[in-house]
């Protein structure tokens, strides 16, 4: 029982074995219970004034007479084409125009970051059509087009940094929100690429690619020094240096430092007299340390070294001692990189790029055995990799690219022990693994309104007891029928292999947990149609539809014969759904994006995988120009109910300069402006049935530049 019941602070235990473990009377009771923060009960009622009162907020600012006069901001001065068609670099092996992409790409570029308020990298991309974050207040949880899994760490999603892979070799694992390895201030732009991006960037890419590029090193001298103050007894501080060399060398460093105390949070599945009456008091602190260097060595080489050393606390985990501050993860990363870009003559590019990198998780985990008992909980990835890739235009018409990716994964390790002397191990596993893909990938101008990208890729892998190869292949059509309307036909396939903790982590205890080598690859196919219609050089409309199916999902059940946890393929799903956007650019530099997503889920795998996956979502963007010194951002968001969360909306503003007074900036920020009382969908059915998000809470920001 101790490994077992330790190791459900990093597991996700199915509805099945949760609901052996109490009477079916307790589900019911307590699964009607919301989780709130302390003095959060707001009235449903009220509720929905305050979401049609955060859209009035909104339009009486966006009608504020003090917003007619003065300069545009740096978003209002750029025209509808330089904000709506900005280049994207993860939709294909080189950089291209979005509305030339075989991709409906979005781009949020730092500017809209800095003028909307968004803390996290999970914030920015939830103002996205069809995407939803949750939080678990310990790690952020994307939902994609309608795959929403809370405790699956992202895997079937691919996070890139600058190109580069960010999931590990053992959680599979895309870090979004505070764990996300960067300050957003070093952040360029972020890109998100919807659809099955394996037949360009292999495993994990099933529902999405996430790339985030940094900021580029500047032609001069700078420094800046930033400090953040916020709700929760918050505190960050930020410094970046910027060093200018001649014949474009450089060098770029940031440093950030932050940390938080914590919440008081309350738990009716815990209320007993022993819990503190459910209530878990500042359990969820969190202390960070973010790095950034990045090198221009002129000639084409470049460097990137990125680390990041996270402390979190759990408010709440199965199987642990309620609020006791013992509980706490830690997730360390590291990247590297060194790229040699080479021209060969005017019309071919070659790529060499050496990378590596590596996590280390920690869970420490006070049980609810032998009084005092720390279990601890560990995973040890290491990986590195060359990948070689070409892009030429020799061809009349074509844009080829191609080219291949060797990693050798020296470390897929894990272990659970207790902390005891001598230490008590239940797990202690080493895998490694190796793989090989190749890909190519064609863009033909049939003519000049058509256009056609074919592309496949190819990967095996292969190791301790590892044995996987998918081929992936894309197709997407590009029709440009007149000067304001782009058609796009996207199919493409992608795939995942299991991870290691999905096919190794075995250990004993009520219920044991068991391993299965001989698991599958998940497989998604999709389809995708999507219409951009500009009727007017300051107005766009975007309309997508699409069709996902997916096979061999892995999902954890309960082996029948032995009552152990399993991770199996489990049958498959269907979703469909429709996207929505509108963008409009007004005279005088304001900026609105608003977007509405329906979207549908045939749910054949069991095991719980999609009952979090809204059906409804929908986001207003506005950024306005408040004379020559001010901007004003507003975010409001609805999202529809997730299993036992209720739907909510929400209104952030953020009030920021739009450009440095003396050396200065500053911006203010509130975020959820009307108290809403705003749940995510929980690990478990009875205890945690949904976790509490913030309330009303603000943000302080200052950065002086040198």
């Amino acid at each position: 029982m101790r490994a077992a019941r330790a190791g459900l602070g990093r597991a996700r235990l199915p509805l099945q074995a949760r609901m052996e473990a109490v009477s079916m009377s307790l589900l019911v009771e307590r699964r009607t219970a919301c989780v709130s923060e302390i003095n959060a009960p707001r009235l449903r009622t009220r509720r929905r004034r305050g979401v049609r009162a955060g859209i009035a907020c909104g339009l009486i600012a966006i009608a504020c007479p003090l917003a007619q006069a003065g300069s545009v901001s740096e978003l209002g001065a750029m025209s509808l084409d330089s904000l709506l068609d900005v280049e994207v670099t993860a939709a294909s092996k080189f950089p291209q125009r979005i509305g030339e992409s075989a991709s409906s790409a979005t781009v949020i570029s730092a500017a809209e970051i800095r003028a909307l308020g968004f803390r996290t990298l999970a914030e920015a991309l939830a103002s996205i059509r069809g995407l939803s974050v949750g939080s678990d207040r310990t790690y952020a949880y994307l939902g994609v087009r309608g795959l929403s899994a809370p405790g699956d760490y992202n895997t079937r999603v691919l996070l890139l940094i600058d190109g580069i892979r960010v999931n590990d070799s053992v959680y599979d694992q895309a870090m979004l929100g505070s764990e996300f390895p960067l300050d957003l201030s070093v952040v360029d732009s972020i890109e998100f690429i919807p659809g099955q991006g394996s037949a360009i960037h292999g495993a994990n890419a099933l529902f999405g690619v996430v790339n985030v590029v940094t900021r580029k090193i500047a032609g001069r001298d700078e420094a800046r020094a930033g400090l953040v103050v916020g709700s929760g007894r918050s505190s960050a501080g930020s410094a970046m240096l910027n060093l200018a060399g001649s014949e474009g060398r450089g060098l770029l460093l940031s440093a950030t430092v932050g940390h938080s105390d914590g919440h008081d949070l309350y738990y009716p599945g815990y209320d007993t007299p022993e819990t503190n009456h459910g209530v878990s008091t500042g359990a969820d602190g969190e202390r960070a340390n973010k790095l950034l260097l990045k090198l221009d060595g002129g000639n084409g080489l470049s460097g990137l070294l990125i680390y990041s050393d996270r402390w979190k606390g759990l408010p709440a985990a199965i199987g642990t001692i309620f609020g006791d501050s013992g509980n706490r993860y830690r997730d360390t990363t590291t990247l590297a990189s060194v790229t040699l870009d080479t021209r060969l003559d005017d019309a071919t590019e070659l790529r060499q790029r050496l990378y590596t990198g590596r996590y280390d998780f920690e869970g420490d985990y006070r049980v609810d055995y032998a009084p005092g008992t720390l279990n601890v909980d560990t995973a040890k990835a290491r990986w590195w990799g060359l990948e070689s890739s070409a892009v030429t235009t020799r061809l009349a018409g074509h844009k080829l690219a191609f080219g291949a990716d060797l990693q050798w994964t020296p470390h897929r390790d894990q272990s659970n022990f207790d902390a005891t002397e001598p230490p008590a191990v239940y797990l202690d596993d080493h895998r490694s693994a190796r793989s090989l893909s190749f890909f190519a990938e064609d863009q033909v101008e049939l003519s000049t309104r058509f256009s056609l990208t074919a592309g496949a890729r190819y990967d095996r892998t292969t190791g301790d007891g590892i044995e996987h190869s998918a081929f992936s292949p894309r197709l997407a059509a590009v029709f440009r029928p007149d000067e304001r309307s782009v058609l796009k036909y996207i199919y493409g396939a992608a795939f995942r292999p299991p991870n290691a903790y999905e096919a190794d982590y075995a250990i004993p205890g009520e219920p044991p947990y068991k391993a299965n080598p001989a698991l599958r690859n998940e497989s998604v196919r999709g389809h995708e149609i999507a219409l951009e219609y500009r009727p007017a050089p300051s107005t766009r409309w975007l309309v997508s539809v699409y069709s996902n199916q997916a096979r061999d999902l892995i999902v954890q059940t309960t082996d029948p014969a032995d009552g152990a946890l399993v991770f199996r393929n489990q049958g498959s799903l269907r979703t469909t759904g429709i996207e929505i956007e509108g963008e409009w650019l007004l005279p005088n530099g304001a900026r609105i994006r608003a977007n509405a997503s329906g979207q549908h889920v045939g749910d054949a795998a069991g095991g719980d995988v999609v009952s979090t996956a809204p059906r409804r979502l929908a986001n207003l963007m506005v950024t306005w120009p408040l004379g020559a010194a001010w901007n004003l951002g507003l975010h409001s968001a609805l999202v529809g109910r997730r299993g036992e969360a209720a739907g909510y909306g929400t209104t952030s503003l953020t009030l920021s300069t739009a450009a440095p007074w003396r050396g200065w900036d500053a911006s203010l920020s509130m975020y959820n402006v009307f108290d809403r009382h705003a749940t995510d969908p929980g690990s478990d059915p009875v205890f945690i049935p949904t976790v509490p998000q913030d309330g009303r809470s603000l943000r302080l920001q200052f950065e002086h530049w040198f």
